[in-house]
């Protein structure tokens, strides 16, 4: 894969990651804050709403283009075995110490513990809890990484498929994939869809570097997000509304329209080699839920609440933060044994050359 597009790659990723991120900064975007219901509004509109959630569809976008890339040719088995240790093995680990850290924060620290969504005694609750399996994660956060990792693999089996009929698959995948057929085997169906895009994409000869241009990107996520919200206004076909054509729209419009600011960015700051810090991305995105968490009763207890104007600044800057401490745990993984690599960021890294094994 040509260089320019393996920054490009790096650099979406640490943008996604942290639009991301905004959507679970504490209190939440369903809490009343100064950026839900305050002076600042428009804030949580954009960045959590918007780029945040947008984000997880241009994600798998792209991994469903390094799929087609780059497992074309492994075994199943082997892709399953893989994707099963770099995704889902660190999820796995990250969930049972947010659960551990949910059951200690009262003690350690005196504040009442919220009730973990989805954690009774009975066993199915708790598998759901810690593994998502028929049921949301108690970590909301790493709920996506499960539908991720089916979808991966269901993207693999069907690339024979994708490779004869591309735009047959991709009708198959819209389809399939819209409102909650596929539950309980994929609860996010624009992740399935999106990863078949991506993957499409790259068979009819696309490349992420060329769909990024500004000549190509603006105006395409200009038109997709304009034709999107004039289609909520209008009255939807009994045929098509399943499908929910206007938000499958939105996500591609502002997808383009992040890929092109992405572009111009690598462009104008090429000092700040941004995409250095996409190795760093997973393992900021596993461990922030917990970080909000501590840092969230440190402000609450020296600056103030979610309704003062100031919270704004601990929601912009959580994400930063975030990374700030990533990146010092992750140079430091990079020495550790290759079991607690795996374990917290699903990789191996060579100090000596600073490069994935797999």
């Amino acid at each position: 894969m040509p260089s320019e597009e393996s920054r490009l790659i790096e650099t979406l990723r640490v943008f996604c990651v942290i639009a991301m991120m905004w959507v679970h900064v504490n209190p939440g975007l369903s809490s009343p804050s100064a950026v839900t219901s305050g002076d600042y509004t428009l804030v949580g509109a954009v960045f959590g709403n918007t780029l945040g959630r947008v984000s997880v569809a241009l994600l798998s976008f792209v991994s469903g283009y390094l799929i087609w890339h780059r497992s074309r040719t492994v075994p199943l088995p082997q892709f399953a075995a893989t994707r099963f240790r770099s995704v889902l093995v660190p999820m796995l680990v990250w969930s049972a110490l947010f659960i551990l850290f949910a059951v200690l924060k009262e003690p350690l620290t005196g504040v009442m513990a919220q009730k973990i969504e989805g954690i009774d005694l009975d066993a199915a609750s708790l598998a759901n809890a810690w593994a998502g399996i028929t049921g949301p994660t108690a970590n909301l956060s790493l709920f996506f990484l499960r539908d991720l990792f089916v979808g991966s693999l269901i993207l693999r089996a069907a690339l024979p498929f994708v490779a004869r009929a591309p735009i047959a698959v991709a009708a198959v995948a819209l389809v399939a994939a819209s409102g909650q057929t596929l539950e309980p085997l994929i609860f996010r169906g624009p992740i399935l869809q999106f990863l078949v895009f991506g993957a499409v994409a790259a068979r009819l000869g696309y490349t992420l570097t060329g769909i990024a241009r500004p000549l190509v990107a603006l105006p395409l996520g200009y038109l997709m997000s304009v034709a999107s919200l004039a289609a909520y206004s209008l009255p939807a076909s009994p045929l098509l509304h399943p499908l929910n054509l206007p938000a499958l729209a939105m996500r591609a419009g502002v997808s383009f329209l992040v890929l092109a600011f992405t572009r111009a960015t690598m462009a104008g700051s090429r000092r700040l080699a941004l995409h250095r810090l996409g190795r760093h991305a997973y393992l900021a995105y596993l461990m922030h839920v917990p970080l909000f968490g501590v840092l969230w009763v440190l402000w609450r207890s020296l600056v103030g609440g979610p309704l003062e104007p100031s919270y704004a600044i601990f929601f912009l800057a959580g994400p930063v933060v975030a990374f700030a401490v990533a990146v010092p745990v992750g140079l430091a993984l990079d020495r550790a044994p290759r079991v607690l690599q795996i374990a917290l960021r699903g990789r191996i890294v060579r100090p000596e050359r600073l490069k994935p094994e797999d």
